[in-house]
């Protein structure tokens, strides 16, 4: 049986630092040595996506271990964040190519927290034989 638990913040949070310190550095390194042909554009959000899974990581954690009813799962956490990247990049996208306003951000936002939702319903409402119903 699949047991369900609290992930510790100390197995997260050196995971957390090492991405966002690689992220921070990239970027950096992005904005201030290159100029903004298509390789370094790409560079760019990768490196933005680093950056954010090292900064949500920890903070998810922590969210899902006060908020959660039940423990959750590493891959639901990883899953989270890199949601939590993907419209973080999404955003900086829309940014660069002047289309993002306040109502795009907030229904993109709305739209990933309702993604996550019915992928968590779904994930409750998958049949487990091996589970014991009499526990």
């Amino acid at each position: 049986m699949k047991k369900k638990y609290l992930i510790s913040f100390g197995k997260v949070l050196p995971v957390g630092l090492i991405l966002t310190l690689s992220g921070a550095g990239g970027l950096a390194y992005i904005l201030m040595n290159t100029q903004p042909f298509l390789g370094p554009r790409w560079l760019l959000f990768f490196f933005t996506t680093l950056f954010t899974c090292g900064l949500g990581l920890p903070i998810l954690t922590l969210l899902q271990n006060r908020f959660s009813k039940k423990g959750v799962t590493e891959g639901i956490l990883l899953r989270e964040t890199i949601l939590f990247a993907v419209y973080i990049d999404l955003l900086l996208w829309l940014q660069l190519g002047r289309a993002l306003n306040n109502v795009t951000a907030l229904l993109l936002g709305v739209g990933f927290v309702l993604l996550e939702v019915f992928l968590r319903i779904s994930e409750k409402a998958v049949f487990q034989a091996d589970e014991d119903i009499y526990e």
